[in-house]
């Protein structure tokens, strides 16, 4: 059973709350907010699935080495 990887969701809910920056920059014309949110978006969508990618990574090498 897989359990539920708190870290991961942290990404997401930063993921989204930049998201909402941009669309809250846009509305109120703020260049600043604008730009923090995308940056905020990059950053945890990068670094989310990077993670995942590095947790695939290591689940492949474990169930390799099983069979």
């Amino acid at each position: 059973m897989q359990t539920f990887n708190w870290v991961l969701f942290s990404l997401a809910i930063l993921g989204t709350t930049g998201l909402l920056g941009i669309g809250f920059g846009i509305a109120m014309p703020n260049t600043i907010v604008i730009i923090c949110s995308i940056i905020l978006t990059i950053l945890s969508v990068v670094t989310g699935f990077s993670l995942k990618r590095k947790m695939y990574n290591k689940e492949e090498g474990l169930s390799k080495s099983n069979s």
